[in-house]
Parts: C-alpha cells; structure tokens; sequence
C-alpha cells in the first residue's frame, strides 16, 4: 500500500509539472557525479571519448529517440543529449544509473527537486547524469563505461522516468 501511494505520488507530481511550463532557465546540475559510483569514472571532458553517443526526446513526446547502445567496459564515452522538444515544451534530464536502480533514483529525485534539476546528489546508484535542459538546450556527459552489464538510462523529471528510459549495454 505504502508503494502504491508512493506511485501516486510521482505520478500527480509528475502530471502537474507536466502541465505547468517552465519559463525560466534550467538549474545547473553536475556533469557527472564524480564520487557516486567507483564503477563508472568521470573523466575530463576535453579528453577525446572513444565512443560518442547522441541521444535526444522524441519531439514533445516522452521519450528518448535511442533506446539502447553499446559500449565496452572501460572505454570513454560522451553522451550528447539534445531535447528535442517545441520552444516552450517539457524540460529534460539523463541519468545513467545502475542496473535495478530506476525506481530508487526516480523517488530520490522529487527529493532532490528543481533547484537540484531533479537529481539526487551523490547518490551511489547514479553513475553520470545530464544537467535538466529546456527544449532545444543540449547538454553532454563524459565518463569510463562501468563493468561489463546493463545499465538503463533514464529522465528524471517527475513522471518521466515510467516511460523515458533505455539500456547502455556494456559488454
């Protein structure tokens, strides 16, 4: 019962940030949570990555238009995430978190809040994130893939994170 409400809770959290849009810019969040997960480091982001990833939103829909990649553990990637959403539409975020963490990153982010661009600040299970972008905003992340695994991506933005998700496959 106690999770169900907690649903419920995202989601009329989710509903009404979903019909209110933001006029002002979007907060600044971290590049990259350094010291959140030894799994996946974060590196300089003039370093050259060896793989370059570009993920944007469907339009104003909500959802990524790249539901899954792939990379090899240790290799340097830079994720480009643009938001592809009208002048005036949803704003957007990134995480990539560990595997089964989705829903534990998704209830630490209405914590976090908007002043945190719906992140949770050194929180272990975030592996790199995005700073909350406005439609039309890109924003990029440069880290060291992890071990060997799936690691879904998600946005965090309150109600997102049921639909807006994909899978980074490290093998």
């Amino acid at each position: 019962m106690k999770q169900l409400i907690v649903v419920l809770s995202v989601i009329t959290l989710g509903l009404a940030a979903c019909t209110k849009k933001e006029e002002t810019a979007a907060p600044a969040a971290p590049a990259a949570v350094e010291s959140a997960a030894p799994a996946a480091a974060a590196v300089d982001p003039n370093k050259k990555a060896d793989v370059e990833v570009a993920i944007g939103t469907e339009g104003d829909a909500m959802a990524f238009d790249k539901k899954e990649f792939e990379v090899k553990a240790g290799q340097t990637v830079k994720i480009t995430f643009k938001n592809n959403a009208s002048p005036g539409g949803l704003q957007h975020n990134l995480l990539v978190v560990k595997p089964g963490t989705e829903q534990a990153v998704a209830n630490a982010s209405i914590q976090a809040g908007n002043d945190k661009g719906w992140v949770p600040a050194g929180d272990a299970n975030v592996l790199a994130n995005t700073k909350l972008i406005n439609a039309g905003e890109t924003d990029s992340i440069t880290f060291v893939a992890p071990a060997a695994g799936d690691y879904p991506y998600i946005c965090t933005f309150p109600g997102h994170s049921m639909v807006m998700k994909g899978v980074m496959h490290v093998k």
